[in-house]
C-alpha cells in the first residue's frame, strides 16, 4: 500500500507498506521515488533519508 508523498526537489518520494489492522497505521516497510513525469524509478530505499541522497545523486550529474 502506498502512504503519504513527499517532494525532494522535482521528485516525490512515497511510503510503501502495509496497514496495521489494529491501529490503521501504516508500517512503511520502504520508499519509492518517481521522477518528474510522475513515472516509478527502480529501487526501493531503506529510509527516507536514503531516498533523499538518492535523489541528489541524480541533481548532481543532471
Amino acid at each position: 500500500m502506498i502512504g503519504n508523498g513527499f517532494a525532494w526537489g522535482r521528485y516525490t518520494i512515497m511510503e510503501e507498506g502495509e496497514l496495521d489492522r489494529a491501529t490503521w497505521q501504516l508500517r512503511v516497510d520502504h520508499y519509492l521515488v518517481a521522477g518528474p513525469d510522475g513515472l516509478p524509478l527502480p529501487g526501493q530505499f531503506p529510509s527516507l533519508e536514503a531516498a533523499k541522497a538518492f535523489i541528489d545523486q541524480r541533481e548532481e550529474r543532471a
